[in-house]
Parts: C-alpha cells; sequence; structure tokens
C-alpha cells in the first residue's frame, strides 16, 4: 500500500506545483489585460439611424429577422452619431422628468390609498 500511497502523493505534489506555476502566469496575464481600454476615437460618417453626417461611434446591438417563417438572430455593428447612440442606464436615471401638479396629485391619491 505504500507504493500506491507515495506514488499518489508524488502526483498531487507534482500537480499542486504545475497548478500554482500556471495560476502565477494566469494572473499576470489577466492584470494586463483587465486595464480598460479607451473607446474608440469618433470618426466622419453617415449616422446608420438618421442618416446625417457627423461624428460617428461603433455600437454592438442585437438584430432579429424573420424571412419565410424561419428566425435569425446576430449581432450587427452599427454606426451611431451621439444624438442617435444607446444612453446608458446611468444617463437615463439622471434624466427624471418633471411631474406637473394634476400628476403629482394624482400620485398622491394612488399612495394614499395604497396605505389604507
Amino acid at each position: 500500500m505504500s507504493l500506491f500511497d507515495n506514488r499518489f502523493a508524488s502526483k498531487n505534489a507534482a500537480q499542486a506545483r504545475a497548478w500554482a506555476m500556471n495560476s502565477e502566469e494566469r494572473a499576470r496575464d489577466n492584470s494586463s489585460s483587465q486595464r480598460r481600454h479607451e473607446p474608440a476615437a469618433p470618426k466622419m460618417g453617415i449616422c446608420d439611424k438618421c442618416h446625417k453626417e457627423a461624428l460617428l461611434r461603433s455600437y454592438r446591438s442585437r438584430q432579429t429577422d424573420v424571412v419565410d417563417g424561419a428566425a435569425s438572430f446576430g449581432v450587427v455593428i452599427k454606426h451611431l452619431c451621439e444624438d442617435c447612440a444607446p444612453k446608458s442606464r446611468r444617463e437615463k436615471d439622471a434624466e427624471v422628468p418633471q411631474l406637473s401638479n394634476k400628476q403629482v396629485k394624482n400620485l398622491m391619491r394612488s399612495a394614499k390609498k395604497g396605505l389604507l
């Protein structure tokens, strides 16, 4: 039994050393690749959405098509100007619309009904 125990122990030790060496290499590679890269500089061109000439950035969007009953989907690169570009959630949350007096009154009424 000691022969097998020795063989498995040495095998486990060798695997542990190999794993440690690989994990150090991966850590070095990941640290350099995890730096955020700057977005590409905008280029002049014609916007795919509004068809105006402006500074464009590339955006990836999902597209689904149905042809003869068969659906296909994929990722498409669209070149959009700043006006047509998708807004981030942070920007959408920052744009809080102002409510009119009537809307505030209705909102308070519905909240009051919800509490009772």
